[in-house]
C-alpha cells in the first residue's frame, strides 16, 4: 500500500476539554484562511467506519451503555479513550491526507495526543497542546447544559458526570507528561489570560502574520 501524504502544511492544537481550543482554532482558521479539521466533528463517522479486528475500542463503544461508559473506575475509562484515540488518528490522517493540498491545514481535537502527532511534525512550531487546570476545567465543564443529556440514562448520574470531570483532568494530565516528554509546546489554561491572549499566544507560536483578530 503506498503510504499516505499531506503536502499542505498541517498546524496541529490538541489538548483536553474546556480549554477553549476549538474556539481558538476556528477564529485562526478564519483569520488566516486555513482549511479547519475539527476531530470531534468527524468522530462518529470513524465510530460508525471502525472496524472490530482493527479498532477494535472504538468499535466496541457503540455497544456500551451509559453506565459502561461512565461509571467504570476512571483508570479504566482514560485507558479506553487513549486506546480509541491511538485506534481513530490513522481515520484522521486519512482525512487530512484527503483534504484540498491548496492551503495550510488546521487540525484541532483531543484525539491528536502528543504522541501520535510527533512522527508527523516537520518542525516544532506546527503544533500546541492546549489544557485546562483542573479547578478551571471543574468550573467550567458545570456550565456545559448538554452534560445533563450526555449522562441521562445513566443510573448515578450525578457520579458519572463527577467521573467524567475526573477521566478529562487525567487525561489533561497524560496529555502534559507526553509534550513535556518529547520536547512539545503546551499552554495551560486557568483563567487568567483572556481567550483573545491565548490565542494570541497560538497564533504567535505558529509564526502568523501579527494582524490576530480582535473579537
Amino acid at each position: 500500500m503506498t503510504k499516505m501524504t499531506v503536502r499542505a502544511k498541517i498546524y496541529w492544537i490538541g489538548g483536553s476539554p474546556c480549554a477553549g481550543k476549538s474556539t481558538i482554532a476556528q477564529q485562526l482558521a478564519a483569520a488566516y484562511d486555513l482549511t479547519y479539521y475539527p476531530c470531534d466533528h468527524h468522530f462518529s463517522r470513524h465510530q460508525q467506519q471502525a472496524r472490530p479486528t482493527a479498532e477494535p475500542t472504538l468499535s466496541r463503544l457503540a455497544s456500551l451503555c451509559c453506565d459502561e461508559i461512565w461509571l467504570v473506575p476512571v483508570a479504566e475509562q482514560v485507558a479506553r479513550v487513549q486506546a480509541i484515540y491511538a485506534e481513530e488518528f490513522a481515520m484522521i490522517w486519512a482525512d487530512l491526507c484527503a483534504l484540498p493540498q491548496t492551503r495550510p491545514i488546521l487540525a484541532e481535537g483531543a484525539a491528536l495526543m502528543p504522541a501520535l502527532v510527533q512522527p508527523h511534525l516537520a518542525g516544532p512550531r506546527q503544533a500546541i497542546w492546549i489544557t485546562p487546570t483542573p479547578t478551571f476545567q471543574q468550573q467550567h465543564y458545570a456550565q456545559r447544559t448538554w452534560v445533563a443529556h450526555v449522562l441521562a440514562k445513566c443510573t448515578e448520574p450525578e457520579r458519572a458526570f463527577q467521573q467524567w470531570v475526573a477521566r478529562d483532568i487525567a487525561f489533561a494530565q497524560i496529555v502534559n507528561e507526553q509534550a513535556d516528554a518529547l520536547g512539545l509546546q503546551r499552554l495551560q489554561v486557568d483563567g487568567q489570560r483572556s481567550l483573545a491572549e491565548n490565542r494570541t499566544t497560538v497564533a504567535r507560536w505558529f509564526n502568523f502574520v501579527q494582524s490576530i483578530i480582535r473579537c
